[in-house]
């Protein structure tokens, strides 16, 4: 059956590839990726000799047209990123999509991501988190979408491009106040690095390579008596029972249900 196909490819050491990977690479027709020079180095690793396709966000549209008109035609296509999996915060998605709606069987080949690599070293105890990407470059399409996490009980985990360090750890923190941060760069490779730091002391000794910042949720003081009955006076102000309010300021505060209960009574 004719297939797209969707392979993970190594973040950085190139020993890093699964061996349905290389398999997949070796029998498709053609492969499509971001950069024809940088996946070159890879499939030469492998003795992989196949056509490339370039890919990348500038041609997205075009370039899916042609894909998706190849694949009909009966080839078989992989399409791969510069590292990790395609479609996350990279190209493809689009392809995907078209290939879809096409009828055209999409079938994953997973590998190694960044994100995960960086969650797995941090040492972080949570039971989520929240991945935002690159941000946007304007500053108010950035502060749209953190506004969306601000109250979040979970860490934001961000990529960022190391000549934007600086200006991304200033604006996070104007935007969602001081906050604990792990900054993971060059993963897999020989200079791979974790920094614990904060938002406000915001210091990297060496800014080169790729990074992936894992922003910890704020910290929640202890709510005093007092407070906690300002906020149930609020709550049963705008509308909620009783049973609602506890609910809800357990929840949101991280409160005992029966501390809450006897205040409200």
């Amino acid at each position: 059956m004719n297939t797209l196909y969707i392979v993970g490819t190594p973040i950085g050491n190139l020993k890093d590839i699964t061996f349905r990977a290389v398999e997949t690479l070796q029998k498709v027709d053609f492969i499509a990726c971001e950069n024809t020079a940088h996946t070159i180095v890879l499939l030469k690793q492998y003795k992989i000799n196949k056509p490339l396709v370039s890919y990348h966000k500038f041609s997205e549209r075009q370039k899916s047209n042609e894909i998706i008109e190849r694949i009909l035609a009966g080839e078989s296509c992989a399409l791969v990123s510069d590292a990790g999996m395609p479609a996350i915060s990279d190209p493809g998605a689009i392809l995907v999509r078209e290939a879809i709606d096409k009828g055209i069987k999409v079938e994953s080949v997973p590998g190694v991501s960044a994100i995960t690599t960086a969650i797995s070293i941090s040492g972080l105890d949570y039971i989520g988190f929240s991945f935002l990407g690159f941000l946007p470059e304007k500053d108010k399409d950035k502060r749209t979408i953190l506004s969306n996490f601000k109250e979040s009980l979970y860490p934001l985990v961000l990529y960022v491009a190391p000549h934007d360090l600086e200006k991304i750890s200033q604006f996070l923190l104007k935007e969602l106040g001081d906050r604990k941060v792990t900054a993971v760069k060059e993963l897999t490779k020989i200079y791979e690095t974790v920094y614990e730091t904060s938002l406000s002391n915001f210091e990297i000794d060496n800014t080169k390579g790729e990074f992936v910042l894992i922003i910890h949720p704020a910290e929640k003081k202890e709510l005093e008596d007092g407070e906690i009955i300002e906020l149930i006076k609020q709550e049963l102000q705008k509308g909620r029972t009783k049973k609602e309010t506890v609910s809800y300021l357990s929840r949101k505060y991280n409160i005992n249900k029966n501390r809450i209960y006897q205040l409200t009574l």
